[in-house]
């Protein structure tokens, strides 16, 4: 993991995974503080360049605008050429957008999902300097789904949990 810089603390095993989350191999380059209820192996901060929408962002990393997408989850479409734009999506997006823009993370991967995706994205957990798992905050709002696309992934008791609830109570997309 070239370019990361150690945070320190302890690494917590999240419920149902075997295996701790892990840095990701980027260097940080924002200026918040980590939060202290963090007890997870992360990296950063790094300062968000963009939402591009409900479960993908860009950051800085290494010199390079990369993108980054969000693990255990999946937001419905809102700016995906060729593809329709689904219900829910554009809120997914308008709700990280609240969350992010102009704002620092922290991230961790996971390695049961490995470090990119097919499509080259980094794959990510988000803290907000404020300790908030972004992945899970949008499934809790009822704005996506958990999912780890057939493979284990370390919050996916938690992330199934908050969808259950979020379905039961017809929130975001679960309404349309």
């Amino acid at each position: 993991m070239t370019g990361c810089t150690p945070q320190g603390g302890p690494q917590v095993v999240p419920a149902g995974n075997q295996v701790p989350l892990q840095e990701v191999p980027c260097e940080a380059t924002g200026t918040a503080a980590r939060p202290p209820a963090l007890q997870v192996t992360a990296s950063g901060p790094y300062t968000v360049e963009k939402v591009v929408d409900g479960d993908t962002i860009r950051i800085s990393c290494n010199g390079t605008s990369t993108r980054v997408r969000l693990v255990g989850i999946n937001a419905p479409e809102s700016v995906k050429e060729d593809a329709p734009v689904e219900c829910g999506g554009p809120e997914a997006s308008t709700y990280l957008h609240s969350l992010l823009d102009s704002q620092q993370v922290f991230l961790s991967a996971d390695p049961a999902q490995g470090v990119r995706d097919k499509y080259g994205r980094l794959l990510a957990y988000l803290w907000t300097p404020d300790g908030t798992l972004v992945n899970k905050s949008i499934v809790e709002q009822g704005l996506a789904e958990a999912t780890g696309y057939g493979k284990s992934f370390a919050y996916s008791e938690d992330f199934t949990a908050a969808a259950d609830q979020a379905r039961k109570s017809k929130a975001g997309r679960w309404n349309c």
